[in-house]
């Protein structure tokens, strides 16, 4: 059975205060995003609005302030042909001057909320990462309730998601879902929802899973684990996600993911080309 590579989605946080600490500002941001595709990212998701918990939030003016000259700088690159552009945002006239500029894609954290923002979607061509979050920036205090069965809380949100985008004209085909790993959902029901990805493939659809460095991690740990403690327990889990068929897989260490996910696929390769009959 072959196995298909997920999409590396490569994080460029032009933050100061990124949850992870790899924040930067806009110089920073752009060399750092020309590491992570010489590290093998096939997107590259920009963010200039922290969704950690208690993050302060910006403006969409603020907020553009941040992106633009990195956004600007990297529709540029000679490598642009080959890697796609993602904008991580809230902010409806965030999206449009992005898309504008020459974006690819809107990863909307706001899950499709905002009215403003669906206008936006609709009228563009670009696919659209739809996240769930009970509320962003992350509160820690607001979560599903702890007895819910957490992968059927996620396919009801994905039909009612679906739904409102029709609507609003938006083709369904166009959405990649993300079911917000950390974002209103305790550590166990997080871990849940990696363990049922194969339940969430299997509905149809395209699925992103952004689990990279995230707080749930500490399930494995006994004591606060630093960030490669954090990239290893990511990488065990994002070899589980692929063989489960998810899509894309938004991550900090994109050179560790390349190397891991391409051996694991020339393995099954190799042993699908055994196992056939002669």
């Amino acid at each position: 059975m072959a196995l298909t590579r997920p999409v590396l989605m490569g994080i460029v946080n032009i933050t100061p205060d990124s949850f992870s600490g790899d924040g930067q500002l806009a110089g920073e941001a752009v060399h750092a995003a020309d590491r992570l595709v010489a590290d093998g990212a096939d997107w590259l998701d920009l963010g200039a609005e922290s969704t950690r918990p208690r993050a302060t939030p910006l403006t969409s003016d603020a907020e553009w302030q941040r992106l633009q000259p990195v956004l600007q700088a990297l529709v540029q690159r000679p490598w642009r042909g080959r890697v796609r552009l993602s904008i991580d945002t809230r902010h409806a006239t965030t999206a449009a001057q992005a898309l504008a500029l020459g974006a690819d894609v809107i990863n909307d954290v706001g899950g499709l909320a905002d009215a403003q923002m669906l206008a936006v979607l609709a009228a563009a061509r670009c696919d659209v990462v739809v996240m769930h979050a009970p509320s962003v920036p992350a509160d820690p205090a607001l979560t599903l309730p702890p007895d819910c069965d957490v992968l059927a809380r996620l396919l009801q949100w994905k039909g009612a998601t679906i739904l409102r985008a029709a609507a609003a004209g938006l083709d369904p085909a166009r959405l990649i879902l993300d079911p917000g790993i950390g974002f209103g959902k305790t550590a166990q029901q997080s871990l849940a929802l990696v363990q049922g990805a194969r339940t969430l493939v299997a509905s149809g659809g395209r699925w992103l899973f952004g689990h990279s460095r995230k707080s749930f991690l500490r399930l494995f740990t006994e004591a606060e684990a630093g960030a490669t403690v954090r990239d290893d327990l990511t990488l065990a889990l994002s070899a589980q996600l692929a063989a489960a068929g998810v899509h894309v897989l938004r991550v900090h260490a994109v050179r560790r993911h390349a190397a891991l996910l391409d051996s694991i696929c020339r393995a099954v390769s190799a042993d699908d080309a055994l196992q056939r009959p002669r």
